[in-house]
């Protein structure tokens, strides 16, 4: 299947590092890296059969929007993507991404099946994370990913990618794991972890 070319609108790359630095100097807990993601790392999270397949994509944590835009590059053409970002300073990069399947949200992951309904897409196919679970309190990342559980139908796909392994233990009790990459091609190096949805919950 082709892939869509890159929008030629998005915001530079000095202005989404800058972005991410000055986010990171407020925040340095809630943003994992003062880089944007690498070209490596985009391509490991959405060069798979389950975005290609995907009606709808949520994505939490989109920062400045590369991932999000690697996730329209891949995703099909009849898909939805729908990015919920915390940080006010990533939302100007991700609305440069002039995509007509991309609707952006600032907001919390918590409400994110509220954001769903709010902009009437279906329910997500896959949710893919870029949000440090190692930096969030442990009832914080438990509370967000029973969220997630409940908006992934049976066999939905997560995919989050990671600096720790803090998120295996919120991921176990709602998923099984499927596979675990790291991508040494990007500062710092990170694990892309993918997980499918079981039928029946435990935990």
């Amino acid at each position: 299947m082709p892939i869509h070319a890159a929008n030629s609108k998005q915001t530079p790359y000095p202005a989404r590092t800058a972005a991410v630095v000055h986010a990171w100097m407020k925040k340095p807990r809630q943003v994992a890296t003062i880089f944007p993601s690498s070209p490596a790392l985009t391509h490991c999270i959405a060069d798979r059969n389950c975005i290609r397949n995907a009606k709808c994509i949520v994505e939490l944590g989109p920062g400045t929007g590369d991932t999000t835009a690697a996730l329209l590059q891949h995703a099909s053409p009849d898909s939805q993507v729908l990015a919920i970002e915390l940080e006010s300073e990533f939302i100007p990069a991700l609305q440069s991404i002039a995509d007509p399947r991309l609707a952006v949200q600032l907001g919390d992951a918590m409400d994110l099946e509220q954001f769903v309904n709010q902009h009437r897409f279906a329910a997500p196919d896959v949710i893919v994370s870029g949000i440090p679970f190692s930096a969030v309190p442990p009832a914080t990342a438990h509370a967000i990913m029973a969220n997630i559980a409940r908006a992934l139908p049976d066999n939905g796909v997560l995919i989050a990618y990671q600096l720790r392994s803090h998120v295996e233990q919120y991921a176990r009790p709602f998923f099984d794991l499927q596979q675990v990459q790291t991508v040494w091609m990007n500062l710092p190096p990170l694990r892309v972890y993918q997980w499918t949805k079981r039928s029946v919950l435990r935990g």
